[in-house]
Formats: structure tokens, sequence, C-alpha cells
């Protein structure tokens, strides 16, 4: 029997457009909070003007993310730190299932002559 898809969450972080991490997520939730411990861990460095506007998206429009997520959309978060970019995104992925092993093979000892 098939089993259905499952939807999991791929976190990414870049610099430059350069991939630097992935995580993977069970949840929007889950995913949100990645970005969040990952974003505070850098905030300091935030060019002036996205230093101020990534506050205000911790203190108030994480919701939207989690809303756009569920609905299976990506959500990214952008930000300039000393002339690079850095940037965060979560998106649904399928996750295929991984196969069962069905009998365990008989455990087979090599003849060697000597």
């Amino acid at each position: 029997m098939r089993q259905p898809l499952r939807t999991a969450w791929r976190c990414e972080f870049a610099v430059d457009g350069l991939l630097v991490r992935t995580e993977h997520a069970a949840t929007p939730p889950q995913a949100l909070i990645w970005m969040r411990v990952s974003v505070r861990t850098l905030i300091s460095v935030f060019d002036a003007e996205d230093r101020d506007r990534t506050f205000r998206w911790l203190d108030h429009s994480q919701w939207e993310a989690v809303i756009r997520l569920r609905a299976g959309e990506r959500y990214a978060c952008t930000a300039r730190a000393g002339g690079r970019v850095v940037d965060w995104s979560a998106r649904p992925v399928r996750v295929l299932p991984v196969a069962a092993v069905g009998a365990i093979a008989a455990r087979w000892t090599p003849r060697c002559r000597t």
C-alpha cells in the first residue's frame, strides 16, 4: 500500500547567495523557531535600518510567516550586514518514505582458502 508523502520544511541560511546551512523542520512553528534563533545570533551586526526592521519582525510579524508556511508558501527574511546580504528562508518539501527492510539477510561468512 502506498503511503502519502509527508510534508516537512527545509530551512536555509545563505550569505551573498551562497548556501551556508540547511536544517529540516517537522512543522511550520519549528521552522520559524529555527529562523528566529538564527536571526537573533547575527542581529547585532545588521545595518541599522535592517536591525530595526528585524526587531519589529521578531516582535510582531512571525505569525505571518507561520500562516504562509502552513499554506505551503515559501517565507524568507533578508538583511544586510557589513556589505553582505544574509538570507533565511523556509519552504515546504515532500519527504520520501524510507524503504522498509522486509527480511534480514542470513549471516554469510566468506570461505577463504589458505
